[in-house]
Order: structure tokens, then sequence, then C-alpha cells
């Protein structure tokens, strides 16, 4: 597995000799033998290392017993550790997060930080091939093109590498008990409420026994392909890219619409979906439909159409030209669509999407975010409407004792009022607020353990994420 892994690194260029790198290890197998492999490798490579780890407290005393382990772990392959204790639950509360997002961006935050106050300029996680494989599934499933079939990038911006992305994870299980390494194990990682956990735990192992048993080496190599791919038309668009632009004024870019038009369709949509991400200011892909929407108002429709896109930008059709800007959140209207179940529900308007699903009753139900809540159906009366804001909305808010104005809370929320129609509200048939989504869930219909049909809703934007 040495061999392996030192493969992998030589194969995308990860380290140099003398690079200080950061080891993210958070107690778990993958990053346990990660560090353990570098440590081995370190004299042969070059490399000075260092731990981190962020006790993120989500878990309690099991969160503890996971810093004190890599402090430990630490001390016995005699490598310095920064180990940082953060308030992921009150960061996500404050800035209106989910946990894993909240988790995820502090996390990184404190590697960054780690690694100037250590003077790294490399940072190691133990992502692994099990999990490039999922992601490039995941993406499939939910629909995506090839930079989401291109999967996790072994070497990311430069600093972040992956060293163990092409080795399975039975190996990594294997090796950590050759080596008497005993690492720490998340349970949370063995619920199958979660979608992630479900593709790991279900779909991937049928898969594996009905289809292909070598699923996860077909699925590394799809991404490896795709992201030689992906890097080619990137900067391919970069050049078609020069040649169709024209000047422009500030929240605003233009384009020759003739030459345009004579670029390949693959390309099209690259130079719109990068000039949406330079005005969104975005770490996002555009969605396909919208994509597809803007193609064809350029191609078919008449000077002056426009068309609403994400994070407040504008397509306008004009006369050789057309334009992409930055829209007041005043112009958006007022919008009320079906929920449906399960599936998903885009609300063009604002960018966001209601993903539903139906989960089964007694395995417990993930804990409510501002991204995510768990419903009793049978409490709520039918179909589901998610809508704009209207005047004299009402619910009675998750953590507060009796009703309060809709406007009210916002005001409390501290949510600029320009910004409150982007907010979709969750109502059942009979105009009760449910969910103000992405902020607090009214708590008269959450699922409890008396629950016999529960309803997942998590409130996604209607793009792709980046890895």
């Amino acid at each position: 597995m040495l061999e392996q892994v030192k493969a992998t690194i030589r194969k995308y260029h990860m380290y140099e000799p003398g690079d200080r790198v950061l080891v993210a290890v958070s107690g778990g197998p993958d990053s346990v033998a990660l560090v353990h492999i570098l440590k081995h490798l370190a004299g042969e490579l070059q490399l000075d290392l260092y731990v981190a780890h962020l006790n993120h407290g989500l878990r309690g005393q099991e969160s503890q017993d996971d810093a004190e382990f890599v402090r430990r772990l630490a001390r016995k392959l005699e490598l310095p550790a920064v180990i940082e204790s953060k308030d992921v639950a009150g960061y996500a509360l404050k800035n209106k997060l989910s946990a894993q997002t909240a988790a995820r961006e502090i996390r990184y935050r404190f590697f960054e930080d780690a690694a100037r106050q250590l003077g790294c300029n490399k940072l190691a996680t133990g992502h692994n091939a099990n999990d490039q494989a999922e992601t490039v599934l995941f993406n499939f499933l939910r629909g995506t093109g090839p930079a989401g079939l291109a999967g996790i990038p072994p070497v990311r911006d430069g600093w972040i590498t992956r060293p163990l992305i092409e080795t399975k994870r039975t190996q990594i299980e294997e090796y950590c008990r050759d080596h008497g390494l005993e690492p720490r194990i998340d349970k949370s990682n063995l619920k199958n409420v979660y979608t992630r956990n479900r593709l790991r735990l279900e779909l991937i192992p049928q898969l594996e026994r009905e289809y292909n048993s070598n699923l996860v080496e077909t699925l590394v190599r799809t991404g490896e392909i795709f992201r030689d791919e992906e890097s080619y038309l990137e900067e391919l668009t970069a050049k078609y890219l020069d040649q169709v632009r024209l000047p422009e004024k500030t929240g605003e870019i233009r384009f020759d619409l003739e030459r345009f038009l004579d670029l390949p369709a693959a390309i099209q949509r690259r130079v719109i979906r990068r000039a949406w991400a330079e005005l969104a200011g975005a770490e996002h892909n555009l969605g396909f439909t919208h994509l597809a929407d803007s193609i064809n108002i350029l191609h078919y429709g008449h000077t002056g159409a426009s068309l609403h896109l994400p994070l407040g930008i504008t397509l306008n059709r004009l006369y050789g030209q057309f334009s992409l800007s930055r829209r007041s959140n005043e112009e958006i209207s007022d919008y009320e669509y079906e929920l449906r179940i399960p599936g998903q529900t885009p609300i063009p308007e604002t960018g966001y999407t209601i993903l539903s699903e139906m989960l089964e009753t007694g395995a417990g139900f993930p804990k409510e975010e501002p991204e995510e809540i768990v419903i009793d159906l049978d409490l709520v009366k039918q179909p589901l409407k998610v809508r704009s804001r209207r005047p004299g909305d009402r619910f009675r808010p998750l953590g507060l004792n009796g009703s309060k104005k809709l406007k009210d809370f916002f005001i409390d929320s501290k949510i600029p009022r320009t910004e409150r129609r982007l907010i979709p509200i969750l109502v059942s048939a009979d105009e009760e607020i449910i969910w103000v989504a992405g902020f607090r869930a009214d708590r008269r219909w959450l699922a409890t353990g008396e629950t016999k049909r529960a309803l997942k809703l998590k409130l996604s934007r209607n793009i792709q994420k980046l890895n």
C-alpha cells in the first residue's frame, strides 16, 4: 500500500522536496492511515509533517475523545500537532447554515490558519477511492456534466492534496489492522438516513454484487477521464471567451451575439456559466435547465427578451449583443408551486430547489437544521406548496414560545428587506406555514418518535457545487 500511495503522489505531482505538509487527522481510519503512511514516506520524499485536528463539538464526549486520540497519535509519531475546538453549532445557527456546511467552512478556515501558523504550504486530507466513487455516482444520479463526473480532484487549489484518492477503503482498514492503529469510528457514518450514507451502505454494495464487482475502480477511472476532458474544455473556453466578450460596465458582462452563436454548443454553455459565476461570485455551476433556457433565448428569442437566473443575475438579448447583469431583488415576482413528493421542486425566481423524500420511521431522523428538516406528513393538509412571503404571514418558530409574524421574524433575524422575497415559504393547503426554508421550521409539524409517515425536506441551490 505504501508503494500505491507513493505512485499516486508522484502521478499528480502532489509534493516537492522540502514541502511542509499539514495532515488533517480526524481520528477515523482514512486520516489515521494517511498520517501513518506519510510518516513512513516523509524521509524518502523529504517532507516535514504536522498534524491538525478540529474538535467541532457536534458529537459531545465522542468529539472530545477523538481529539484526545489524535493528540496521543501525534505524540506517538513524534509529529507537532495543532488541536483546537470550535463552536460549529453556534456558527451554523448564526449564519443560517446546515451543520455539515458550517463544519466544512470552519474546518477549512482552521486548516488555513494552522498552515499559516506552522508555515505549511500543503494540506493532506484522507479522501479515498470509495469517496471518489461515491461522489461520481452521487453527481451522476443528481444530474451533472463533466465537472461533476470528474469527482474529487486529487489536488485542489495547488495546496489541498489527497494521497489516498486511489486507495480503496478495504485496503485502508486492512492497513490499520496490520499496524495496530485502532482508529476512531464515527457512528453517524453507519446510519442510512443520509443520501451519501445510503449510497455507501446500500446502493454501491448492491451494484458490486449484481452488476460490476470492480465498480469502485471503474468510477475512479471515470472520474480521471472526465477530469482530463474538463481541463481541456476549460482551456478551450478561455480562448473562445476572449473572442466574443465585449467592453462592459461594472455589474454587467456583454458578448457579441453573432460570434457567440458560431461557437460549438458545449462552449456556449461554458461561456454562459463562466459569466454567471463571475457576476454571482459563486463557487457553483449553473444548472443545465438554466443554461438550456439561456441558449434557447439567444438562438430564438426576440431582441429585448430576458431571463432571470439564480443569485440575482439577468440575461438580456440585445440588438447584435447579449448581456448578463445583476438585478435588484425587488424585481423578483410573487411565486407559488406545488411541492413534489418525493422529488425536486425548483423555484426559478430565487435559484433554490426544495428536495423531498420519504424516510423510513423507526430508524431515527436527522437533526433539524436551517436547510434540512423532517416533518410528520399526517399532521399537515396536502397538497403542500412553496411560495413567496405574503402580508400577514404568521407561524410558530421552533425554539420560541407562541406565534410570531413572519415580518417580525425577518426583522429579528436581521434579514435585509431586499432579500426576504428570495426566501421560500413552505405552507400546507390551508396556508399554515410549515417551514421558512433555510431559517426556521414551525414546531407543530416536526416528526417525532410517533410519526408514521416522515418527509425529509432540504433546501438546495438550483445549481451544482464545485469540488
